[in-house]
């Protein structure tokens, strides 16, 4: 009987390794490519250049540009979410939570600026198309569930006075948050957005200003 010859396994990473990886390349291309030119200007080609694959290996991953942008913005939220869940770790009262939340913002924006980018323009995207609005939806109540859990947390401590309106509270921070991604975006400088942060926490600190001079 004659004998079969064994036959050879392929050489290499699994394929499904491959994937994620040209998957991961794909939606930091896109994501750097959507923070600076917008939903509108960006192209296939470019996204698929910048990512090392054709543009028509795209749809391979996502059927369309609405569905490309909607996964970016599902990974950039998943992404700084994971990040503010393990700065607050081990910190309990709201402003000692909140500054550690700072500093996250601090570090994401040093290793990767196109976050804020993505980020900033997202409401205004959704503005110009509906379509993205009404996908776009259910991702946007992360932000609102995690401050509002922060402030929740505080109230029940018994850390605000009883007038303190807590949706404001859960506003303010709101409006630091997107106020201080907006102004990294516009510097791009992320020398000066660390400063303008450790300004803030100094200001909650109550160590930014000085003692008033004697007349």
């Amino acid at each position: 009987m004659a004998r079969r010859t064994p036959v050879k396994s392929k050489l290499g990473r699994p394929a499904d390794v491959d994937s994620a990886e040209t998957r991961a390349r794909l939606l930091a291309a896109a994501r750097a490519a959507f923070a600076s030119d917008g939903f509108d200007a960006t192209t296939n080609r470019a996204i698929a250049e910048a990512a090392g694959i054709t543009a028509g290996a795209i749809y391979h991953y996502y059927p369309s540009k609405s569905d490309l942008y909607v996964a970016v913005y599902g990974e950039v939220q998943a992404q700084v979410y994971e990040a503010f869940e393990q700065a607050i770790e081990g910190h309990d009262a709201l402003l000692d939570r909140f500054a550690a939340v700072l500093d996250a913002v601090v570090m994401l924006n040093r290793t990767d600026p196109s976050l804020a980018g993505f980020v900033v323009g997202v409401a205004g995207e959704a503005q110009k198309h509906p379509d993205l609005r009404e996908v776009l939806r259910p991702f946007r109540g992360v932000n609102a569930s995690f401050l509002g859990r922060l402030v929740a947390d505080a109230a029940a401590r018994g850390e605000f006075a009883a007038d303190v309106d807590q949706r404001a509270v859960e506003d303010l921070l709101n409006a630091v948050l997107s106020g201080l991604a907006r102004f990294s975006t516009q510097t791009g400088d992320a020398r000066r957005h660390a400063a303008a942060v450790e300004t803030l926490k100094r200001f909650f600190a109550g160590t930014l200003i000085g003692p008033r001079p004697t007349t």
